[in-house]
This record gives structure tokens, C-alpha cells and sequence, in this order.
């Protein structure tokens, strides 16, 4: 069962998303608001999805997803948006969201979409608004590195890029510690997001099976 972190500034607003979810199967963990985002619901209750409600005033907005990325690494991260406004989505996408969905997406297919941003299946990357300098050491490189970093970005695990690319793990490993060594970065989390910043994943990503 997939389990759902809510984050919305109201009750009644949490609760109104959590009843489709719950009806869809999910488990619904619990109720957040933006300002409790280092909460023991968020370290330790290990969700598999966060889905926050779009706030009022996008640093307050940015900061939310944000400080629920750090907290939440290995969460995927769902935004409910009243409008899909390009550059308030490109900021979002920096701040670590996977996905997002608008609030008129119909209430019976809401768990549905969960389960499939849950599962990997879904992932948009929104084009940066300003083309940035693409990092002097990443221009170098190698095609096989960036394909890890390619698939790695789409959101697969070391095993299933070892198996799309008929390698092992520790190749991939090998590659991916070049990868961090030449964008400047520690993590798959950091590398993926300069990967999409800087357009370095090309126009399509895979979609994780």
C-alpha cells in the first residue's frame, strides 16, 4: 500500500484530498502544514508520496518543497496547482518536486496518478526559464556516463540501470562517482537535479518500468 504524506496550509483542505486517496487504496499517514516540514512525519514516517497543496506566495511555496526534498529524499514529491504556469513549475522542479498535477484532476483518478508517480511511471522535467552555464567539467563527460546519468535522472536505481545498460552495479557505481566528480556534486539527488538545470538529459527521459 502506498503511503501519503499531506501537506496543505488548512484541515479541511488536507482532508478533502486525503478521502479520494484513502478510497483509491492509499494510506493516507498524515497531515502536515508547510511550516512542519522537518516533522517526525516527514523523517520517520517514511511516506512514499508528499503531496502538497500549492501555497499562497511562491517563497513560502519553494521553501515548503524544499525543506520536504531534504527531509524526504527518497519521497516523491506531488504538487497540487491550480493553473500549470511554466515558470512557477520550473522552480518547483528545482526545488525538488517530481510531479505535478492540477486541482481539477478528477478526485477518483487522484490515487490513480499517485500510485503511478509512486511507482516512477510518471516524471516531467520542465525546461529551465534562463538556459544556464552548463559546469566547465561537465561538458566532458563520456557518452556512457551520460547515459547513467540519463537513466539515473529518470529516476532508476543502480540495479535497473545496470540492467538496461547489461553492465554491473559496480560499473555503474564507478561511472556515477565520475559523474559527481566532474558536476561538482555529492549524491544521484544533487547530479540529477543539475542534470535537468542544465538540459544535460537531453528532451526525453526514460520512463522507469
Amino acid at each position: 500500500m502506498i503511503r501519503v504524506l499531506v501537506v496543505a496550509q488548512r484541515a479541511a483542505t488536507a482532508q478533502a484530498i486525503a478521502r479520494p486517496l484513502q478510497r483509491g487504496g492509499c494510506e493516507v499517514i498524515g497531515y502536515l502544514d508547510g511550516q512542519r516540514a522537518r516533522s517526525p512525519l516527514v523523517i520517520d514516517g517514511r511516506p512514499d508520496v508528499v503531496l502538497i497543496d500549492e501555497e499562497a506566495g511562491a517563497e513560502a511555496h519553494l521553501n515548503t518543497v524544499a525543506s520536504i526534498r531534504a527531509a524526504a529524499p527518497k519521497a516523491k514529491l506531488v504538487l497540487l496547482v491550480e493553473r500549470l504556469e511554466p515558470e512557477l513549475l520550473k522552480l518547483s522542479l528545482g526545488a525538488g518536486i517530481d510531479a505535478a498535477l492540477t486541482k481539477s484532476v478528477s478526485p477518483a483518478h487522484l490515487s490513480v496518478l499517485v500510485a503511478e508517480v509512486a511507482a516512477g511511471n510518471i516524471f516531467h522535467a520542465f525546461a529551465p526559464a534562463v538556459a544556464a552555464p552548463v559546469p566547465l567539467l561537465a561538458r566532458h563527460l563520456t557518452d556512457r556516463e551520460s547515459e547513467v546519468l540519463r537513466l539515473v535522472a529518470s529516476g532508476l536505481s543502480n540495479q535497473r540501470v545496470a540492467r538496461q545498460l547489461t553492465v554491473t552495479e559496480q560499473t555503474v557505481k564507478f561511472h556515477l562517482s565520475n559523474v559527481y566528480r566532474k558536476l561538482g556534486v555529492t549524491n544521484r539527488t544533487e547530479a540529477s537535479h543539475l542534470a535537468h538545470v542544465y538540459g544535460l538529459v537531453g528532451d526525453a527521459l526514460p520512463h522507469a518500468a
